[in-house]
């Protein structure tokens, strides 16, 4: 019997980063018990949004190949008309965001929710994945609304502030909502998906709202994701989705200097929070566009044989 060959080291590393969450997590609870004080609130950001563009950002870099896949950017044309198509969508998420930050931002948590449940797509349903999508949201929103609250703030204005308030929910609704998810996987026996539930609210609960995102988009979401995409590509064309991602990514991170103009008065934290969040939802809407378009031509592909 031939021996199965060893995966491609980047198929490794994704697949590493996602089994590790559940430790990191951990270790970041213990971390923050023992106190990070000594960080101040502007460095803590600074890290975060460090974290997010080298880890976070790239999962939406390989859209280029993405589209190749699906036959919207092979020829010159095409590829002048993706690119240029990508840009103005995330253009005017940023300044639809500038025309109405509070709209925005429900939008944005409303899609984000839903692509986010995305994660589990291989195991839960529909319903319970939509669920899931809501609570990745909804459980710092519920227990820690005043610091929420005060993200939101200065990323929507007064209004931002109100909707924190509005989505939070009591404690003991979301505990007993994930505990009910917790109990449907671990029956199906998805062992796995029971301890990310179990790992996520405890996230959620014990450290900070930025944390939390943090570590759940960048060693759960942009892996998974990520090794999707690898997965799905020869070996030989991975050393091409590297160099795509480090173009892309910092070609992102170029353009997200347009904020700065938008806002040139805000104070460095909330001018970082609105690179963090703002950037990711110009970013994430064309990528989500592509997403919804790549999923229907493959049932349309499907539908065929």
């Amino acid at each position: 019997m031939m021996k199965p060959s060893p995966s491609p080291l980047i198929l490794t590393l994704l697949k590493s980063a996602q089994r590790v969450f559940p430790l990191s997590a951990l270790l970041c609870i213990v971390l923050l018990n023992i106190s990070f004080d000594f960080i101040s609130p502007t460095a803590q950001l600074i890290i975060l949004g460090i974290v997010i563009a080298l880890f976070g950002l790239p999962h939406g870099a390989l859209d280029p190949w993405i589209a190749e896949r699906i036959g919207l950017n092979n020829s010159l044309q095409q590829k002048i008309l993706f690119n240029a198509g990508y840009l103005a969508l995330a253009a005017l998420v940023v300044l639809f965001w500038w025309w109405c930050p509070a709209l925005s931002l429900i939008i944005f948590l409303s899609i984000s929710a839903w692509h986010f449940s995305a994660d589990w797509m291989p195991s839960l349903s529909m319903p319970i994945r939509l669920i899931t999508g809501a609570l990745l949201l909804l459980m710092p929103i519920g227990f820690h609304t005043q610091a929420v609250e005060m993200i939101f703030q200065q990323l929507s204005g007064i209004e931002g502030g109100k909707l924190a308030i509005t989505l939070a929910l009591p404690e003991w609704l979301l505990g007993t909502t994930v505990a009910i998810l917790i109990a449907i996987t671990a029956w199906k026996r998805q062992w796995h998906t029971s301890l990310e539930f179990l790992t996520l609210i405890a996230l959620a609960y014990f450290t900070p709202p930025l944390l939390y995102f943090t570590l759940y988009f960048c060693l759960l979401h942009s892996p998974r994701h990520l090794y999707g995409e690898f997965s799905a590509a020869p070996t030989a064309v991975h050393p091409r989705l590297m160099r795509m991602m480090v173009i892309y990514t910092l070609a992102t991170l170029m353009l997200l200097g347009v904020l700065w103009w938008l806002w040139p008065n805000l104070p460095i934290n909330a001018l970082i929070l609105k690179f963090i969040f703002i950037g990711l939802a110009a970013v994430t809407v064309p990528h989500m566009a592509l997403i919804a378009l790549a999923s229907v031509k493959a049932k349309q592909k499907l539908s065929l044989i």
